[in-house]
Order: C-alpha cells, then structure tokens, then sequence
C-alpha cells in the first residue's frame, strides 16, 4: 500500500466520520481502512483519530493534518492529469456543491450534455444550501450566490441574477398589491436568513446605486431556498426571488412581480475553486464547460 492510498483513506475517514462509511465509498473491506490508518499514524508518530464503537473524530494533529492531505492528493491528482492527451480517458470523481434551485433549475437540466462527453467522471453533486467548507468537507469546487467572501478562493463568474420581488395571486387576493414603498407597512415579508436569527426582515432595493432597506413583519423565516420559493407560491409574504426559475410561474400567473422600479441588487453566480498550482483536469473541462454553457466572463479574485 502507497502513501497516496494511504492519505486516501485517511482523507475519506475524516470526511465521513467513519471507518464503515469510507470503505463503502471506496469500495473496499472495512479492516483495509482501518489498517490503513493505524499504519500512517503509526508513520507520523501521533493518532490521527479518537476512536468509538460508533464513530471516529479527527484528534487535534488529525485536524492539522487533514488539509495538508487534501492539498497533496490534489497536486498529486493534477500532476497525473498533465499526460492525459484525450478527453475520453479523463477520470476520476467530481465533488460539486451548490444552491438547490440552482441544481435544480439550472445544473441538472443540462448535466447529461457533460456526462455524454465524459462518461468517466463520476459527478457527486451537493446542494444542502448551506456555507460548506470546501477544503474540509473535499468538495473540487462550489457554486455560490452572492457576494464573495472567501478571499483565499479562485472565482469564475457564471452569469448574474435580476432579484424579483414576488407574491402569488393567493397573497394578492388577500393582502392587495403593493404600489409603492409605503404600503410596504401593511404587507408582509417572507424572512430568509441561514441562521435563522432575530434580526429584523428587511426589504432591500437599490436607488441611486446605493442599497437601501426597509424593515417589515414577517410571520415566517426560512433557510432554504426551495422553502422560499415554496412559501412565496403558497401565499405566505412577498419574497425577493433570484429570476432563476421563476420566469416562466410569472408568465403562467403563479406568481406576480411586484414593484419592479424597487428591486434587490442582482446577485452574481460564481464557480470556486481552490487556488492550487495544478488543477486536476476533471475540475479544468468541468469548469471550461459550465463557463461556456452559462456565459463566460474574466475570472476575478
């Protein structure tokens, strides 16, 4: 057994939280984990995991360890990807997360066209609509909505989202339609917030080129974009939606768009990725072709 099975193993074990769990994915005896790991501590000279009859968690050398493994599988993997000269032999497993109305609306539409073109690359695509951390949890890349913050990532802009404000025609029975900026005080908002927190719903909109807010009742928060878009079609406030899948419930008068002159700022789409030396040529025609599917633009920092 090499080194690169070995780190392998680990890597998979740390990602899962489970002995039993890693020989599943990787298709192997669960001893052959097991040994694996036991050998590499036994190399490095420190234990990598607390063990359970359960389960295992990382120790504090494990959680130090654990990216700078990612880190080398990853060079190692790109290093390998350099002598494949067809894009029939590109191989290997793609670890993808996103929104879930983005894959909903957007990926999996169009995701057969990419597996007819490289039917040996296995796609693992997550859309749990929450921050993952993509070098922990060993996600290759992730697609977000929004405003950046990771600065230690590489972006690729994928296009840009109008906001549209929406209610349903249950909720305009009910409540009217808005008309202008204040009649906002006798309607309701639908609050999405990923931590579900205290703070004050607020209706944004841009004017001027600066954004401005304005803070309603809400009698309902979520944290789930599907939960959002669910909650705005069954009449329960106005939801400030991405146009992503709602051009054609507003053409069918399922939903209504209102206050268009006060809408949120667009929201950009980006593909990231580590910032590595090497990229694995997976994630390279993976990248190239959801750039080219969605409209290519400059990468940025």
């Amino acid at each position: 057994m090499d080194r690169f099975e070995m780190l392998t193993r680990f890597v998979e074990t740390a990602r899962l939280g489970s002995f039993s769990a890693a020989a599943a994915l990787l298709g192997l005896p669960k001893s052959s984990i097991s040994q694996a790991v036991t050998k590499l501590e036994k190399q490095l000279g420190t234990r990598l995991f607390n063990r359970s009859t359960r389960s295992v968690s990382l120790t504090s050398d494990g959680e130090t360890f654990l990216p700078q493994s990612i880190a080398l599988l990853s060079e190692w993997d790109a290093l390998q990807s350099q002598f494949i000269s067809s894009p029939d032999n590109v191989s290997g497993e793609l670890r993808i997360d996103m929104p879930s109305r983005f894959a909903t609306n957007i990926l999996l539409p169009m995701l057969g066209e990419f597996i007819s073109a490289y039917p040996k690359i296995t796609l693992r695509v997550s859309s749990v609509d929450r921050k993952v951390d993509l070098i922990k949890e060993g996600f290759d890349c992730v697609i977000r909505v929004g405003a950046l913050t990771d600065s230690n990532l590489i972006a690729r802009r994928l296009l840009t989202y109008p906001i549209y404000n929406c209610v349903s025609p249950d909720y305009a029975s009910k409540w009217g339609i808005p008309q202008s900026l204040s009649d906002l005080g006798n309607h309701k908002l639908i609050d999405y917030s990923h931590s579900l927190s205290h703070k004050a719903p607020e209706f944004e909109y841009m004017k001027d080129g600066r954004r401005h807010a304005i803070e309603m009742q809400s009698l309902l928060s979520v944290n789930s974009t599907q939960a959002y878009f669910a909650a705005c079609a069954r009449g329960l406030g106005i939801a400030q939606i991405p146009s992503v899948g709602v051009e054609s419930d507003l053409k069918e008068g399922k939903l209504i768009r209102v206050l268009p002159e006060f809408e949120a700022e667009s929201m950009p789409v980006n593909l990231l990725y580590p910032s590595r030396r090497q990229m694995p040529l997976r994630l390279k025609v993976f990248s190239e072709w959801l750039v080219e599917k969605l409209g290519q633009k400059s990468p940025v920092k």
